[in-house]
């Protein structure tokens, strides 16, 4: 399974040499013209493997780079008074791996979150690429996530240490306990198909979390009973959700949450004329998509397990909610 995950740079590594041949058979080609038409033809030749690495290069540095806040806003009914403007500010899909060369990224990024002043922070999964020990050099820099009403987070696919495959699943297991211990270590409260209430004065809402729920071969170990356990149906619930998929599938048949927050898709790190390598694969890619009078946000994110992005930047997302009066 590991082996997937070379496939994008293995490939623009072969993909970036061969058009370095082209380059250097048309600037041989154009030294010795034939014809006029030749020649032009070989400048063309000459000018989009160019542009091509030029494009590929970018997206492993400024694409990679960028960061964009973005704002939503929803409104709902449910909300009690006491919450009407309340802030959350979202992210996913950290792989803080991939930040081991470039540590200054992820330390704005942890800044631009804090800077927003949330009423709560909360984390849709995927905090590592393969093993809880890519975490360890920004313990510090994770615990210094802070919140009012506290940060929360649930687990992503990666979070299981499924990607190892010389380890036994003894092993397997143990770096998911340590992947555990090392969110809650930070502050955080992990959600493992459970849910917390925030209150205000004689107001609450929940916050819920379930664990990763996909297509495979990625897991499915939501309970919804779980995770809703004790939560009336006319209580506000915020659903937090790594892949997006069990929003149709699960979270509206099974569970009442108005607004879930999900990660995953990355929106294929890719955007090119407004289309996303992923879109086919998953109905909901990226932004805010509605059923009645329930939500969903999904977020393109913060990382990646290739550290490529072209179009596509790395987003944290500020939510606001709004009561209907």
């Amino acid at each position: 399974m590991f082996l997937r995950f070379l496939i994008v740079p293995v490939a623009l590594v072969i993909f970036a040499g061969l058009l370095l041949y082209a380059i250097i058979h048309n600037i041989r080609k154009l030294i010795k013209p034939h014809n006029r038409k030749g020649k032009w033809l070989n400048i063309v030749g000459l000018l989009i493997p160019i542009a091509i690495i030029a494009t590929i290069a970018y997206g492993f540095t400024l694409g990679f780079a960028e960061l964009r806040v973005v704002h939503a806003d929803f409104t709902f009914k449910q909300l009690p008074k006491s919450f009407d403007g309340y802030k959350i500010v979202m992210f996913t899909d950290a792989h803080v791996g991939t930040f081991n060369s470039r540590p200054h990224l992820l330390q704005r990024d942890v800044d631009s979150i804090n800077a927003q002043h949330a009423d709560a922070i909360v984390f849709c999964g995927d905090i590592e690429n393969i093993s809880p020990n890519e975490l360890e050099p920004f313990r510090e820099l994770l615990t210094s996530l802070k919140a009012n009403d506290g940060v929360f987070s649930v687990l992503g696919n990666h979070d299981y240490s499924l990607y190892m495959p010389d380890a036994t699943e003894e092993e397997k297991s143990a770096m998911l306990q340590k992947t555990k211990d090392t969110e809650r270590s930070f502050g955080w409260h992990l959600l493992l198909n459970e849910n917390m209430v925030i209150r205000r004065g004689n107001d609450s809402i929940f916050i819920a979390g379930e664990e990763n729920d996909g297509n495979p071969p990625f897991p499915r170990r939501a309970d919804a009973k779980k995770t809703m356990h004790g939560i009336h149906h006319d209580d506000f619930t915020i659903m937090l959700q790594h892949d997006p998929t069990a929003w149709r599938r699960q979270v509206l048949p099974q569970t009442t949450a108005q607004l879930t927050l999900s990660g995953h898709t990355h929106a294929g790190q890719i955007s090119i004329l407004g289309y996303s390598p992923t879109q086919g694969l998953y109905p909901e890619n990226r932004g805010a998509y509605r059923e009645g009078n329930r939500h969903l946000y999904v977020s393109s994110g913060l990382g990646g397990i290739v550290p490529f992005r072209l179009g596509m930047p790395a987003e944290i997302v500020v939510i606001t909610l709004h009561r209907q009066e």
